[in-house]
């Protein structure tokens, strides 16, 4: 009824739903792709499954992320969880169809005003909430979560205890929408008005990015506004001025917080310091010291993830050991023999790095796979994008424009091969990084809809 009244698309009020749920919990997100499978039985009959390239090798991933898991669970007597949980990674394909059998209409602009509308909702208290945890010498938020050294130091805003991902949720979830209003307000505000608001909105964002501690997302954020930059067409002069406020408060947030200073110092160390190593004394005896890696960064926690992960590519290469099944090779005696100083924290719950996980979990076949099909998308999508540009668009279809870029760059970002990263098979993070693909294909099709490419 509420869907009829606003003339809400049922299937469009979901790239709402998410950054609600995201903040509600797992429950919420389950919740979610239940009403979307409800939507898919309903439009079965209209789904063409087989239409464009990619998707002969996303059905094919999928394909062999479920045979690897029963794979492995036959032969290497693994986890039969690896099992169920790739059948229910099946999920994502759900919302990947459902958008060829969305109605593209007249109210397509106004349904994503309405949902960006709401979202800015979601997206403010996620900023205040972090901003108040930061400023709150307790460093609770307002529902009591508290900053702890389990999560190191990170803000968790009001996403729970232990889970620091306000700066991950803003740059894949909340980007999209500060860039729907900084093209809606350019368009429809004065001009000093527009700038005044922009230039806010875009550097308490990144702002309170930095605040959280993540430093992957901080970095994120920046490769993403430098390649909106890039490739925007409009809007250059204001994102200059964002720039140059922005790097003076992220001077001053340094200089004044020894712990996000501390951070970023330890993160260069890491990086490009030859001689920098943190180790545990306790754990690496003398007989440990032969195991430090000439390539210092190796000699880390996320150094050992790297290793390992090759390390099981080496053992089972075509399809890998499974979905979520890093987390259960990783414990195996064999692969204390890696060589790093930080072998005994080897373990975790993925790789931490999107592409060493896809090598571990789903071996050279699946990685195959997987990555022709997100670069197919980026670059056909960038090819439309780059069209679309040279033609003469409405402000309606120039803001929508300027969405698409949004998701692109965000997608590229996640994309990003030297940076750590959160779980591609996660119901958590898989879906931050799946809704940036839903909204590049709604997007296609709706330039496509209406003879634009």
């Amino acid at each position: 009824m509420l869907l009829e009244k606003f003339k809400l698309n049922p299937f469009l009020i979901v790239f709402f739903l998410f950054p609600v749920a995201f903040v509600i919990g797992q429950a919420a997100i389950s919740i979610i792709f239940i009403y979307l499978i409800i939507l898919f039985i309903k439009d079965f009959k209209k789904i063409k499954f087989l239409i464009n390239t990619e998707d002969y090798y996303i059905i094919f991933f999928f394909l062999i992320i479920i045979f690897s898991s029963i794979w492995n669970y036959f032969s290497d007597n693994e986890d039969y969880r690896s099992i169920i949980s790739s059948l229910l990674y099946i999920k994502f394909l759900i919302p990947y169809y459902l958008i060829r059998s969305t109605k593209i209409d007249d109210l397509f602009f106004k349904n994503l005003r309405i949902i960006f509308s709401l979202t800015s909702i979601i997206i403010l208290f996620v900023i205040v909430d972090t901003i108040f945890q930061y400023h709150n010498p307790s460093k609770l938020d307002l529902f009591g979560y508290r900053s702890t050294l389990d999560n190191a130091n990170r803000l968790t805003g009001p996403f729970g205890n232990d889970e620091a991902i306000p700066g991950s949720f803003l740059i894949k979830v909340g980007f999209i929408t500060l860039i729907f209003f900084n093209s809606y307000f350019f368009y429809k505000l004065k001009k000093k008005i527009y700038i005044s608001s922009i230039l806010s909105m875009n550097v308490v964002f990144l702002y309170v990015i930095l605040i959280t501690g993540e430093r992957m997302a901080f970095m994120m954020s920046i490769l993403a506004f430098s390649l909106l930059f890039l490739i925007l067409n409009r809007q250059k002069i204001n994102l200059i001025f964002s720039a140059i406020i922005s790097i003076f408060v992220i001077f001053v947030v340094i200089e004044k917080n020894p712990y996000i200073k501390s951070r970023y110092e330890i993160m260069g160390k890491f990086l490009f310091s030859k001689s920098y190593i943190a180790y545990d004394v306790a754990k690496v005896k003398d007989e440990h010291i032969e195991k430090k890696n000439p390539i210092n960064f190796f000699n880390n926690q996320w150094g050992a993830h790297y290793l390992t992960s090759l390390k099981i590519l080496k053992d089972k290469p075509l399809f890998g050991a499974g979905i979520k099944g890093f987390r259960m090779d990783c414990k195996k005696k064999e692969y204390e023999n890696i060589r790093s100083l930080s072998f005994y924290k080897r373990c975790s719950s993925h790789p931490h790095n999107i592409y060493f996980e896809f090598l571990s979990e789903t071996g050279l076949v699946g990685s195959f796979f997987i990555l022709t099909f997100l670069f197919i998308i980026i670059i056909k999508n960038y090819k439309l994008i780059t069209f679309l540009k040279k033609k003469k668009l409405n402000y309606e279809d120039q803001i929508i424009l300027s969405i698409y870029i949004a998701a692109l760059v965000v997608l590229i970002s996640i994309l990003w091969p030297i940076r750590s990263s959160g779980s591609f098979f996660s119901n958590f993070n898989g879906s931050m990084i799946w809704i940036n693909i839903y909204w590049i294909l709604l997007i296609e099709k709706y330039f496509k809809k209406n003879n634009k490419i």
